[in-house]
């Protein structure tokens, strides 16, 4: 599977108006699938504790939730900056 359709898996539970069999066009607008802001909390929880990032303030925009595509990309950046950044704990 490939990291984008993991990805569109994880949405697809928490879209309201999207049957689970049907394949997410990932610029669809989610909102349109029922994506409300308690969805979308959910959804943040859900996207942190799958790829152990915290997703700062200032991608928590309608934007960035408007597509999976435009999400994907802010998670997939934040997955990068992880990995290049050393864990000095």
């Amino acid at each position: 599977m490939t990291p984008e359709r993991r990805f569109a898996s994880l949405i697809i539970p928490h879209l309201k108006y999207h049957a689970a069999d049907l394949e997410l066009d990932p610029n669809s607008l989610l909102s349109e699938y029922g994506l409300d802001s308690a969805a979308s909390i959910d959804l943040l929880l859900d996207i942190e504790d799958t790829y152990g990032i915290t997703m700062p303030d200032r991608y928590l925009t309608e934007e960035t939730f408007s597509t999976a595509s435009s999400l994907w990309s802010a998670v997939s950046q934040l997955i990068r900056d992880a990995r290049a950044t050393p864990d000095v704990s």
